[in-house]
């Protein structure tokens, strides 16, 4: 599953969740529009197991209810 997280008319930033055999692969991918040879850069990348997922998830809870 991919989604925008943030963009404007040069960039974008997205994240790339997919199920593997192994855990979540976890991408934050940008994309510069205004650049020479314009392409999805990988920002970030990990393998994360379902209970680290909810971990992130709840962390970005918590700070959005403050």
């Amino acid at each position: 599953m991919r989604s925008v997280i943030q963009t404007n008319p040069s960039y974008e930033l997205s994240i790339d969740i997919t199920q593997t055999n192994h855990g979540h692969s976890l991408k934050f991918i940008s994309f510069v529009r205004t650049a020479r040879r314009p392409e999805d850069q990988v920002q970030y990348q990990a393998l994360m197991s379902t209970t680290e997922l909810k971990a992130l998830r709840d962390a970005i809870e918590m700070e959005l209810a403050n």
